[in-house]
């Protein structure tokens, strides 16, 4: 039984959100709290697996609340969030922080809430089976060359990442202490509805000093840049001209995840073939794991996250269990190993 304790001022949204969690024969709301500082009181003394926290209440908001929490309490938090800019960019303030997921705030809360009741449900669920207590990257540990027990035959012509629940904390672990002369482009699959992605692009950038940006629809790949796939649609590589070329499309219509670490994926293995790095990050569920194979069969190099880093060790788990990855590192190492192999 998954016990959650919901942070949420407004009367209405409470009681809807804790209607739609009841439903679950698996989850027991214990109490709830009205503001932050009451939050952080009741978690301490309730110890509940999950909290569902609201960004704007009153006395202490939810960022503030979030941070004494992970610092004095580690519990796994799932934001309440809009889907503006703004909610966007609180957003990834608190994935970086800790929290380990976010739900979309509807601005009509009881019938939209209603219509996403089983992905709250299951967000809920699954940050219960989080490890939040991942300790926080050495920088100076991440900017040193990590010795390999394996590399790539040749050297790479491009990176790919593939990264879920609790990305945005570990890409904050990778990115920034990747070398700016890196060489090479590096492609980005990271689960987000759209705004999310282009407000990912931009806190990254603001710790790194790769060029990082949301892909755009016909423009040439180039080295040192990263490529974050626009949320709600799927990238691919194309050739035009002699150049490589990114193009956006809205994909497959059956496809859970837009964007999808598989349909990028199998698109940059063509491209690229033995020369791909291709990388697993944290993330609940599988995506990832056919491509992840495909690269391996064209001769890519693979590497996975460890479980004693990874926020959600799912999708990193399905691609070391097909026995195709030839590194697996704790994220606080992947910045280095990366590094190594491009020296």
């Amino acid at each position: 039984m998954v016990r959650v304790l919901v942070v949420e001022d407004s009367p209405l949204m409470r009681r809807v959100l804790i209607k739609i969690l009841q439903k679950s024969p698996f989850i027991k709301v214990v109490d709830y709290a009205t503001n932050g500082q009451e939050a952080i009181e009741k978690v301490a003394s309730l110890r509940p697996d999950v909290v569902t926290m609201d960004v704007e209440m009153p006395i202490l908001n939810g960022l503030e609340a979030l941070k004494t929490i992970m610092q004095t309490c580690p519990t796994p938090v799932v934001m309440i969030s809009t889907l503006t800019q703004k909610g966007a960019e609180v957003t990834l303030k608190a994935l970086s922080l800790g929290a380990v997921d976010f739900i979309p705030k509807p601005s009509n809360y009881s019938s939209e809430l209603e219509c996403i009741e089983n992905e709250i449900i299951q967000k809920v669920l699954n940050a219960a089976k989080a490890n939040v207590f991942v300790k926080k990257a050495d920088s100076s540990i991440k900017q040193k060359a990590v010795s390999l027990s394996k590399r790539p035959l040749a050297r790479p012509n491009a990176i790919f990442i593939g990264v879920s629940t609790g990305g945005p904390k570990t890409l904050g672990e990778i990115i920034p202490y990747i070398k700016s002369d890196i060489g090479v482009p590096i492609f980005i699959v990271q689960h987000m509805p759209p705004n999310f992605t282009r407000q990912l692009a931009s806190t990254l950038s603001e710790r790194s000093s790769l060029f990082i940006k949301e892909a755009e629809k016909g423009e040439t790949v180039k080295p040192n840049t990263v490529y974050i796939a626009p949320g709600g649609k799927q990238m691919e590589i194309t050739i035009s001209g002699g150049r490589t070329v990114i193009n956006i499309v809205d994909g497959p219509d059956d496809l859970i995840y837009k964007p999808s670490v598989d349909y990028v994926g199998f698109s940059l293995a063509q491209h690229y073939k033995d020369r791909l790095l291709a990388i697993m990050l944290t993330g609940m569920g599988n995506d990832g794991a056919k491509a992840f194979a495909f690269i391996k069969k064209l001769g890519g190099f693979i590497i996975a996250e460890d479980q004693t880093t990874a926020i959600i060790f799912g999708m990193p788990k399905a691609v070391i269990d097909q026995g195709i990855a030839d590194l697996i590192l704790p994220c606080t190492s992947i910045a280095g190993a990366i590094n190594s192999i491009f020296l």
